[in-house]
C-alpha cells in the first residue's frame, strides 16, 4: 500500500502540491539543473572556437534530464527554474552564436575568394584529396580560411608563419601533429602580420604539394589578406 502511495506522489506536479496545501519538507536542488545553467553561461565561447559548441549541447541535455527528474520526483528535487534557464539560454545563445559565426565567416569573404575549411583540406580514408581542393590548387584560385597563428619568435612584421586549425595546437602537447592541420603562410608584397591569439583570417592563392614528405607541409598560401 505504501509503495503504491509513494508512486502516486512521485507524479504529482508542483501546482497540485501548492493547491492541495501539502507542506513539503527539504528538497535537494537538482545538480543537473545547476550544471545546465552553468554550461549555458559559457555558450558565447562558441565565437572563439567551434569546439565550444559542446557547451550549449551539454547545457540543453543536462537541463532536459534535470527537468525530467524534477517533474518526476517533485518531493525529492527542486531547481526547475535553473533547468529551464539552462535549456533556454543554451538554445538561444547557441543559436545566436552559431548564426553570428556563420555570418562572420561566410558573408565577410572578400570578392574573388572562396571559403574553405581545414577539415576540407584533409585526405579521405583512401588518401585522396577533395576534388574541389585539387581544382582550386591547380587553377591557383584564391581561398579564404580561418585559423590560428602558431607562435614563433617574432611578434610583429611577420612575413612567414604557420597557421593551425585550433588554438590548442602545441608541439609539446602532441609531437605527432596532423600535417593537414597546418598551412604555411607567406605574406606577399609589403603585407606583414602581427602575432595574435585570436582567430586570424587568411586570403590568398592556395598551393598543394601532393608529394610532401615527413617534416613538410602539404599546403601553402601566398597571402595578400591577413585579418
Amino acid at each position: 500500500m505504501s509503495e503504491e502511495f509513494d508512486k502516486t506522489l512521485s507524479t504529482v506536479s508542483k501546482e497540485k502540491i501548492k493547491s492541495s496545501g501539502i507542506r513539503v519538507g527539504y528538497r535537494a536542488v537538482s545538480t543537473l539543473a545547476v550544471v545546465a545553467f552553468v554550461f549555458s553561461l559559457f555558450t558565447p565561447l562558441m565565437l572563439l572556437s567551434n569546439w565550444f559548441v559542446l557547451f550549449p549541447l551539454a547545457g540543453a541535455f543536462c537541463g532536459l534530464v534535470g527537468l525530467y527528474n524534477i517533474l518526476s520526483c517533485p518531493f525529492d528535487y527542486t531547481g526547475r527554474n535553473f533547468a529551464l534557464a539552462g535549456i533556454i539560454c543554451s538554445l538561444i545563445l547557441g543559436f545566436t552564436a552559431a548564426c553570428w559565426g556563420t555570418y562572420n565567416y561566410y558573408f565577410h569573404i572578400p570578392y574573388g575568394y572562396e571559403a574553405v575549411d581545414f577539415m576540407e583540406l584533409r585526405r579521405d580514408e583512401k588518401g585522396r584529396y577533395s576534388p574541389r581542393i585539387l581544382s582550386i590548387a591547380k587553377e591557383k584560385r584564391k581561398v579564404y580560411i580561418k585559423g590560428y597563428m602558431y607562435p614563433g619568435r617574432q611578434l610583429a612584421g611577420i612575413q612567414n608563419f604557420m597557421m593551425v586549425r585550433t588554438m590548442a595546437h602545441c608541439k609539446y602537447c602532441s609531437p605527432e601533429q596532423n600535417p593537414f592541420d597546418m598551412i604555411g603562410i607567406h605574406c606577399v608584397g609589403e603585407l606583414r602580420a602581427v602575432f595574435r591569439t585570436k582567430p586570424v583570417y587568411i586570403g590568398g592563392v592556395l598551393y598543394l604539394n601532393e608529394d610532401f614528405r615527413y617534416g613538410e607541409l602539404p599546403y601553402r598560401i601566398d597571402a595578400d589578406i591577413v585579418r
